[in-house]
């Protein structure tokens, strides 16, 4: 019965998602948010974001003005904007530790938090996140964290998440000497702290030694955050001293204690620290196994790693397979950040007659879109010269 209702949840998106002009926020207090949603018996859905944040502005320019999209919001949840960093939507972010954004939030009818997605999201990819938000398969419950918004932080820890340019960070001395003095090592405000700043070994392995407590009370997703963060500790300790062995022992922490995307986890922190410790054949094999996996699906991700390549590698049989690398993306997504990365590769690698080619289509690109192509035309001048 529990996975046909789960089922039945999830087709309710399709079955309501009527074409819609514009979401309909419902942008009042978290009390009034929360007696509608009980009233209607709907979802809520939190859009978290800043004033500061790229990534919201393009998300509301592209993904939320879509029908299907308006619609699907507007019939399945109580919709809210919330800007993350004053009045109760800062409340919400040290309650629920949301650092990132954009970041989406969803709720039962009940109030309950129980499922959270970050980054930006494409259409289809939005589509996914509001159904699998309404399956119940996929829902976390966290039941460490209490009704109210007002939590009696320390001032430390409220000052993390002041607003951008006023944000301050405490020192090691200050986080550990306060978990040094707490008795309830999973209480709403110690988990907040725990999971917000690095702490010292005999505090971190407290956290790793009972993590299926911490995911009874706060749900998988905030738990794995704090994975990721110490793993990826380790592995900037490996980089710095430029040790493979300890690249090793941040790979077998994964296989250990990252339930979810570990193969993708290791790929990506062994692509990392090839890339920074500048080992350039390594990096290529890294990538290599990446795409055999995944392919050229995160154009994002591969424009990434192909711009660093051109910034900092000068080993032209990998520039140039970084080249054929970006030929795939542009194939698929010919935008102008891509297609001026993919110039910017031939022009490395002396192929000055596609360069400029490329240069120009992503010139033409850059301007039906409004960007700024200074930089691809100053690159066309050194391809033009360089003939």
């Amino acid at each position: 019965m529990k996975r046909i209702f789960a089922a039945l949840m999830v087709s309710a998106i399709a079955l309501n998602s009527a074409m819609a002009d514009e979401v309909n926020y419902f942008n009042k207090s978290w009390a009034e948010i929360k007696a509608k949603a009980k009233a209607e018996h709907k979802y809520i859905f939190i859009d978290c974001y800043t004033d500061w944040c790229g990534w919201c502005k393009v998300m509301d320019k592209e993904t939320m003005v879509d029908p299907a999209i308006a619609g699907a919001l507007n019939n399945n949840f109580i919709a809210v904007k919330m800007d993350m960093e004053h009045g109760e939507g800062s409340k919400m972010s040290m309650k629920y530790h949301i650092s990132a954004f954009p970041s989406f939030m969803f709720f039962t009818p009940d109030g309950e938090f129980v499922y959270e997605a970050v980054g930006y999201q494409k259409t289809d990819e939005f589509t996914k996140t509001l159904k699998n938000a309404m399956d119940k398969t996929k829902q976390f419950h966290a039941t460490g964290f209490s009704a109210s918004l007002d939590v009696d932080y320390p001032e430390f820890y409220k000052l993390a998440y002041a607003e951008n340019g006023k944000r301050k960070f405490p020192d090691a001395a200050t986080v550990n000497g306060y978990l040094d003095k707490q008795k309830d090592m999973y209480s709403e405000i110690t988990w907040g702290v725990l999971s917000r700043f690095d702490a010292n070994e005999k505090h971190t392995k407290f956290f790793l030694d009972n993590i299926k407590k911490y995911e009874q009370l706060y749900g998988a997703v905030d738990v794995n955050n704090k994975v990721d963060d110490i793993i990826y500790d380790h592995l900037k300790a490996a980089i710095k001293a430029k040790d493979e062995k300890k690249l090793a022992s941040t790979l077998a922490m994964v296989d250990k204690y990252s339930k979810e995307d570990a193969a993708d986890k290791k790929a990506s922190y062994r692509m990392n620290f090839y890339k920074e410790t500048q080992n350039w054949p390594k990096y290529e094999g890294a990538i290599n196994e990446y795409i055999a996996k995944n392919g050229f699906e995160n154009a994002e991700y591969f424009n990434s790693i192909c711009w660093n390549l051109f910034e900092k590698c000068d080993n032209k049989p990998i520039l140039k397979k970084s080249a054929e690398w970006m030929q795939k993306v542009v194939e698929k997504e010919p935008q102008y950040a891509y297609l001026d990365t993919y110039a910017s590769l031939l022009y490395k690698t002396g192929n000055l007659k596609e360069a400029e080619t490329w240069a120009n289509k992503a010139i033409a690109a850059g301007k039906e879109k409004g960007d700024d192509v200074s930089a691809t035309a100053t690159l066309l001048e050194k391809i033009k010269s360089g003939k």
